[in-house]
């Protein structure tokens, strides 16, 4: 991929300023529907930001700008830094409060927070610089933004801030739109980068008419929608939907300011996120016309991106590709539930604390896989440090299943247990939660209904009010009056308590 390079001729500025100094804000008629980016109170406010790179202290001179990929950068990482702050920080207080709780974006003047609109200068100079934009490190004289560039500084950046070990960084060539669907939705930063050609009766060009375009150009992804296979962006270069051309979304009604005024266009409040259709363009095979150098034989486009700025049919904005900035992938398991049940028609009754000696009790538990891997791990359930039984589970990331046990209550004494159900996983980033108990639970006698370990009149009563309760609404059961395991209680279970209450003085 070539530089990318987004310089603009100084008369189009002029072209532009000579217009007004404001424009009366204009949208779409056509509104957003999709998925978008959190907004958070510290600081994006309208979801992911949409700095401009038309200012003059950026770029090679004035009215020429290449500095799209620091910026587009910049938004997403903005974003990803408010994000953590309201994570972090228990009431996240937006500029001018300082308030500053993770080092993903830090303030150039302790004067200022780091969200503070006065920032965003020196941060994008900070990125532009590690990103090599205009050869500022290398000095070669090359202008934008090598594409080798983008992964390198940001990574660059990730280990200035000290956050290196919470992020990696990865590209893709070519990216799908399922691609760019799935790694926006999971909350990551994502950085299309554009290339702009022209099929011509020579076959595809990339000299473009407005040299500012030649090389391509970098957005930032601030929603999707998989149904209409549209993405949202945040441009560098243009407000497409407050111009009216697009669909998209400015949640924060302001002026339209004209490029040059950095009191609107560093304010993460105000944006134009503008949405264009992501569509696939398949190139004849056999050609003529032979595809662009590299190219595969499918690619995808922002389809109609370049017609919005005056440029006929011909012109094609295709993904040449993507880099995203993402939180690195944990281990994280949880158990969430435990409750225990009488083993036989179970689905009927509450769940219980009592066990009768020599019966059997099913343990439920609700395990969660919180992490960004499939895992298979052993799920352990006891009775006071007594192995029960182990259960080998594998969960696919954020899903969540039932793990049942059994729990044969033959040899073990009267008495209360606590029952603990435990998942091992040795490299869980949050050990805490992978342990969860549940009772006490009582082994006791055969009719000890009220589990104080004897069978008395009190039991007798406790039967009976079951009893009258399973005929009369709401019909509550009590599965321990289910002496007979057929599901109701009736005279037989009535007997059956009759024998147990016999049983116990006989056998005392």
């Amino acid at each position: 991929m070539k530089n990318i390079r987004c310089n603009a001729l100084s008369v189009i500025l002029t072209t532009m300023m000579l217009a007004s100094t404001i424009v009366v804000f204009r949208v779409s008629a056509v509104p957003w529907k999709g998925y978008v980016k959190p907004a958070y109170p510290d600081y994006a406010p309208s979801g992911m930001p949409d700095f401009d790179e038309k200012q003059d202290a950026w770029g090679p001179g004035l009215g020429t700008y290449t500095w799209c990929v620091p910026v587009a950068v910049a938004n997403s990482l903005w974003w990803l830094d408010s994000e953590y702050e309201s994570i972090l920080s228990p009431s996240p207080a937006p500029p001018p409060t300082i308030s500053d709780h993770f080092n993903l974006v830090t303030t150039y003047n302790a004067q200022w927070d780091d969200h503070d609109s006065r920032n965003v200068d020196l941060f994008v100079r900070n990125l532009a610089f590690l990103m090599d934009t205009d050869g500022q490190s290398s000095h070669d004289g090359h202008i934008g933004t090598r594409w080798t560039d983008i992964q390198r500084g940001i990574n660059q950046y990730l280990v200035q801030q000290g956050v290196a070990g919470l992020f990696e960084v990865h590209n893709s060539s070519f990216p799908d739109f399922a691609w760019i669907d799935s790694e926006t939705e999971k909350c990551q930063d994502v950085e299309l980068c554009l290339e702009f050609w022209q099929l011509t009766g020579l076959g595809w060009q990339q000299t473009i008419t407005n040299p500012s375009l030649e090389y391509g150009h970098c957005v930032t992804c601030a929603g999707v929608n998989a149904t209409t296979s549209q993405v949202l962006i945040s441009d560098p270069w243009q407000d497409a939907y407050e111009a009216g051309l697009v669909p998209g979304r400015s949640p924060v009604l302001h002026a339209h300011v004209p490029p040059g005024n950095t009191t609107t266009h560093n304010d993460a409040q105000y944006v134009s996120q503008d949405a264009y259709t992501v569509v696939q363009h398949v190139f004849p095979m056999p050609p003529p016309p032979v595809p662009p150098p590299g190219y595969p034989q499918v690619v995808w486009e922002l389809q109609g991106y370049l017609q919005t700025m005056g440029y006929d049919p011909s012109y094609h904005a295709f993904i040449r590709g993507a880099v995203a900035t993402s939180p690195l992938g944990v281990h994280d398991v949880a158990v969430t539930a435990v409750e225990t049940f009488k083993t036989v028609c179970s689905k009927y009754f509450h769940p219980i604390n009592i066990v009768f000696e020599n019966y059997s009790v099913s343990i439920n538990a609700t395990v969660e896989n919180q992490g960004d891997f499939e895992e298979t791990f052993d799920v352990t359930a006891k009775y006071d440090g007594n192995v029960i039984q182990t259960v080998e589970v594998t969960l696919a990331d954020h899903t969540s299943t039932n793990v049942a046990f059994t729990w044969d209550t033959h040899g073990v004494a009267k008495g209360s247990y606590t029952i603990t159900v435990e998942a091992v996983l040795p490299t869980d980033v949050e050990p805490g939660d992978n342990t969860k108990t549940y009772g006490p639970v009582k082994v006791t006698w055969l009719g000890d209904l009220d589990g104080d370990f004897d069978i008395d009149q009190f039991d007798y009563w406790y039967f009976c009010g079951a009893f009258i309760d399973y005929y009369t609404p709401p019909y509550v059961k009590d599965p321990n009056c289910d002496f007979d395991n057929d599901c109701d209680i009736d005279q037989f279970d009535y007997w059956a308590f009759c024998g147990a209450f016999i049983d116990y003085y006989t056998a005392k």
